[in-house]
C-alpha cells in the first residue's frame, strides 16, 4: 500500500469511527454548538470589544471555520446513526471537532494526489506530501485575493446596528432574551444587510439565470439569510446556548421569514432549493448553506459569512447542469473585461471575438481578445477563461482544466493559422503576420502554480492590473516578464504542518505568509472596478 492509498483508508475509516455519531442526530447539534463557541471566542481574540466584524464578518479569517464546518456537516450526513439517541459528551465533540480542525493536511493529500498536484511518500514515522508548485506564485496568488477577503466595503449605506446594539445592552444578565426580541431589531439586522448586499459591486449581470431566479431577486433573499443570521450570531454571544448556536427552523417558517421582509419576491421556494445542501454527492456545503437536518432547516453562521456571497450563488447554481450552460454563458460575458484593460493602454485598438476561417471559409476558432498597437507592430492575444473561483482544493482543480484547455486551444489556432487560417481582423488593421504577436490564456483571478508548464505563458487579469498603466503592449509584457514574485525568507516561508490521524503520523508542506509581505493597496476593491 502506498503513500496515496493509505491516505484513502486514512479518510475512509477515521471520520466514520468517529463514537460521537451514536448520538444520532443530536451529534450534528452538538457539533455546530460548539464551532459556535469556539468561532466567537477566536473571533473576540482578535478585535477585543470591537462591533465591525458584526457588521460583515471577519472576512477572510472565517474560511477555516467554514471548512470545519463544512467538513462536520458533510461527515454527519455520512455516518450518523439516525436511529440512536442520546447525548454526546464532551471528548467525543472534541473529538470529532479536533479531526475536522486537521482535515485539511488529509485533504491537500486526496485532492492533490488525485489531481496530480502532490508528491505522497510513505516513511516509517508516516506520511509526507509535498505540493507540486511554485510556492512564490503560490503566495502572489493568495496575495491577490486579499482584494475579496481584506479590501472589503464597509456598509455605509446603513441602517447603523447601534440601536440594537443598545437594546442588547440593556438585556446584559437577562436569561432568555432571544425568546422576546423585538421585531424592529430583527428587521434592523435583516434591512442592514440586504442594503450591504445590494450596494456590493456583483461582478455577473443581475438578469443571469441561476435556475428558476435571477441574481437580482437571489440577492434581497441573501440579504434577508444574512441578516437573521447576524442576529441569531448576537443572541449567541450574549447567552450562547443550544438554542442561540445557529439558525434552526421548520422549512415552512424559513419560507414565512423570507416572504414577510420580501413581501414582492416570487423565488423564495426557488432560493431556498438552490441553497439547500443534499448530502455529499451534490453541492458542498460552502455553496448550499442550508442543512437540512431532523425536520428542521440549520444555517450555521461560519458558512454563510465569508463575504464571498456571489461566489457561492454561481457554485450552486453551477451544480445543475440544466442551468450550467446559461451560467457558462453569463461568465463568458466577463471576459470583456480583458478588452477594456488593455484598451486603457495609450495607441491601443482591442477587438473581440476574431474569427478565424479555413481557406472554404468555414469558422474554425475565435481570438476572444486582440489588443493592436501598430505603432510598434505589436500585439497580445488573450485565450480568456473565466470560471467560478475556486473556494475548495477540487474548484482549483477545475480552473487548471480551465487553463489546460485554453492552452490547447491556442496551440490549434496557432497551427491553423501557420497553414494559412484567415484571420478577420478588424476593417483598417495592418494583415496579421506584419505584427509581431505574444499568445497567452487568461484567467480572472487565479494563478496557475503548477512548476511544468508547456505551451503559451498563463496570468490572470487581476495581476496584469496591478502592472497597469503602462505604455504600450511591450511595456506591459515587459512589466510581467520582469515582475518581482514574493521571496521565500522575505515575504513567505516554507514548514510543515502535522497531524496525527488514526494512530498515523501525516505532514504537509504548507506556506507561512510574512507581514512584511506586500499587499494590495487598500483602494483596490471590487466597487472600485478592480477585478
Amino acid at each position: 500500500m502506498n503513500g496515496y492509498e493509505r491516505l484513502q483508508e486514512i479518510a475512509r475509516r477515521a471520520p466514520a469511527e468517529l463514537s460521537i455519531w451514536k448520538s444520532g442526530k443530536m451529534a450534528l447539534h452538538a457539533l455546530l454548538l460548539s464551532v459556535s463557541a469556539r468561532y466567537v471566542r477566536e473571533v473576540r481574540k482578535g478585535s477585543p470589544g470591537s462591533q465591525e466584524w458584526e457588521a460583515r464578518g471577519p472576512g477572510g479569517a472565517t474560511r477555516d471555520w467554514a471548512n470545519i464546518t463544512a467538513r462536520l456537516v458533510e461527515w454527519s450526513f455520512l455516518y450518523c446513526d439516525p436511529s440512536a439517541t442520546g447525548e454526546p459528551n464532551l471528548q467525543e465533540i472534541d473529538e470529532a471537532f479536533e479531526l475536522a480542525q486537521n482535515w485539511g493536511v488529509i485533504q491537500i493529500g486526496l485532492e492533490g494526489g488525485r489531481a496530480g498536484r502532490v508528491r505522497i511518500k510513505k516513511q516509517s514515522k508516516g506520511i509526507v506530501i509535498e505540493p507540486i508548485a511554485n510556492p512564490s506564485i503560490e503566495v502572489l496568488d493568495v496575495l491577490l485575493e486579499e482584494i475579496d477577503t481584506e479590501n472589503v466595503d464597509k456598509n455605509t449605506v446603513g441602517p447603523s446596528l447601534e440601536p440594537a446594539h443598545a437594546f442588547f445592552r440593556t438585556q446584559q444578565g437577562r436569561k432568555n432574551v432571544h425568546q422576546n426580541v423585538p421585531v424592529w431589531v430583527g428587521g434592523l439586522y435583516i434591512q442592514h444587510m440586504k442594503n450591504y448586499l445590494a450596494n456590493k459591486p456583483w461582478e455577473i449581470a443581475l438578469d443571469a439565470d441561476l435556475g428558476g431566479l435571477t441574481l437580482g431577486e437571489a440577492i434581497p433573499l441573501m440579504g434577508t439569510l444574512k441578516g437573521m443570521s447576524l442576529l441569531q450570531l448576537s443572541l449567541f454571544r450574549g447567552e450562547p446556548n443550544l438554542d442561540t448556536a445557529y439558525i434552526a427552523m421548520r422549512p415552512e417558517t424559513m419560507v414565512r421569514w423570507l416572504k414577510k421582509y420580501n413581501p414582492k419576491s416570487t423565488a423564495v421556494e426557488k432560493f431556498i432549493e438552490l441553497l439547500t445542501y443534499q448530502g455529499p454527492k451534490g453541492k458542498t456545503p460552502f455553496s448550499a448553506p442550508i442543512i437540512p437536518w431532523d425536520g428542521q432547516l440549520l444555517i450555521p453562521f461560519a458558512l454563510i459569512s465569508d463575504g464571498l456571497e456571489e461566489r457561492m450563488l454561481l457554485r450552486a447554481a453551477a451544480s445543475n447542469p440544466n442551468t450550467s450552460g446559461k451560467l457558462g454563458g453569463s461568465l463568458g460575458r466577463l471576459s470583456n473585461k480583458w478588452a477594456s484593460r488593455l484598451a486603457e493602454i495609450p495607441g491601443v485598438k482591442v477587438a473581440t471575438e476574431v474569427k478565424v476561417l479555413a481557406s472554404n471559409r468555414r469558422k474554425i476558432g475565435d481570438l476572444d481578445i486582440v489588443a493592436l498597437d501598430s505603432d510598434r507592430k505589436s500585439g497580445l492575444i488573450v485565450e480568456a477563461k473565466w470560471p467560478i473561483d475556486a473556494r475548495v482544493l477540487a474548484d482549483a482543480w477545475k480552473q487548471e482544466s480551465a487553463i489546460d484547455k485554453g492552452k490547447e486551444q491556442v496551440e490549434r489556432l496557432q497551427r491553423e493559422i501557420s497553414d494559412g487560417a484567415i484571420i478577420k481582423l478588424p476593417q483598417g488593421w495592418p494583415p496579421f503576420s506584419d505584427i509581431e504577436w505574444t499568445w497567452m490564456v487568461g484567467t480572472a483571478r487565479y494563478l496557475d502554480a503548477r512548476k511544468s508548464l508547456d505551451g503559451p505563458p498563463v496570468t490572470c487579469l487581476r495581476l496584469i492590473e496591478q502592472l497597469l498603466p503602462a505604455s504600450s503592449v511591450r511595456d506591459l509584457l515587459q512589466r510581467l516578464a520582469d515582475l518581482q514574485y514574493p521571496q521565500e525568507g522575505r515575504d513567505f516561508r516554507l514548514s510543515w504542518k502535522r497531524v496525527v490521524v488514526s494512530g498515523v503520523r501525516v505532514k504537509a508542506r504548507v506556506i507561512e505568509i510574512l507581514p512584511s509581505a506586500p499587499k494590495p493597496p487598500t483602494e483596490r476593491r471590487r466597487s472600485q472596478g478592480w477585478t
